[in-house]
């Protein structure tokens, strides 16, 4: 079962992904002074970036994509065409927060939501994007500046029993979702909306139980947030005509095994789906 690691456990896998024929690079410091790490694997042409854990109580993105990284290593068709690059890291202080909590086996919604913002300013990274007070989102500014990606993929995990307490409908493992400001593009919207398109088929291809794009959330937060240039997704969407989704999976808030590893399996199929559609249609997300 899937376990949590610790900031210097990932660091250490990190360096042996560079060892295997990984790049890896810090593009910042964390608010405590923990670096910020890019790793990047392929020479393609068509570009991808990936971020993991803006919350820190969200760990099952980190696992997969670690995980997956290691095995893109081994697949040199795939990488003649594509570059993948992956901040598996975006809050490294929350995330060393959370892995205390739970190996002393305090987790609760609140301390979990504790870890779920950067230290020590107590504020949300996927609020941020727009004025960039913290050094977290800046750092990903500049792993984006960098890379230039073609594709923008946000991964995160949900509350387990958010639908059936707060909606009273049956409870989804996965949910992409996308910006719904009016603002961004129509070529770009519709970029987004084929990149959930491929991550849902793709979850239900492994028996997962996708919600439909943006259907894991309330009407009023799909108004109010949902647009905001705070957000990942939409303002890079918005400002920079990158394509974008939010991948939300399973297992998050609470440290339950079964569901992170369940969340783990939905996040690298998804990601993993995208890339290859990436790799093989490169038009549609030019």
């Amino acid at each position: 079962m899937l376990k949590l690691r610790s900031y210097d456990q990932i660091v250490e896998e990190l360096d042996r992904l560079k060892d295997i024929g990984a790049e890896l690079y810090s593009v910042g410091k964390s608010g405590l002074g923990r670096e910020i790490y890019l790793v990047t694997i392929g020479k393609g042409a068509r570009r991808a970036l990936i971020v993991c854990r803006q919350h820190g109580n969200e760990p099952t993105s980190t696992e997969a994509m670690m995980e997956y990284a290691e095995e893109l290593l081994g697949r040199e068709d795939l990488l003649e065409k594509v570059r993948v690059s992956i901040i598996p890291l975006a809050n490294p202080d929350g995330t060393e927060l959370y892995t205390r909590i739970c190996s002393k086996g305090r987790t609760s919604i609140i301390t979990s939501f504790i870890a779920r913002s950067v230290k020590p300013y107590m504020g949300d990274i996927n609020r941020d994007h727009k004025k960039k007070k913290f050094p977290e989102t800046r750092a990903i500014a500049k792993a984006i500046e960098q890379i230039k990606p073609d594709v923008l993929l946000d991964l995160h995990n949900f509350f387990p029993n958010f639908e059936y307490l707060m909606l009273r409908r049956p409870v989804h493992d996965f949910c992409p979702s996308i910006s719904t400001n009016p603002k961004i593009k129509p070529e770009i919207m519709r970029k987004n909306v084929k990149i959930c398109k491929i991550a849902i088929e793709a979850v239900k291809r492994i028996g997962g139980n996708p919600a439909e794009i943006n259907g894991l959330w309330p009407s009023i937060y799909r108004r109010l947030l949902m647009p905001s240039e705070k957000v990942l997704d939409t303002y890079y969407s918005l400002n920079h005509n990158i394509p974008s989704a939010t991948f939300e999976a399973i297992g998050g808030f609470s440290l339950c095994s079964r569901r992170m590893e369940k969340g783990k399996i939905l996040h690298k199929a998804s990601t993993s789906a995208v890339i290859e559609e990436l790799a093989e249609d490169f038009e549609e997300f030019r």
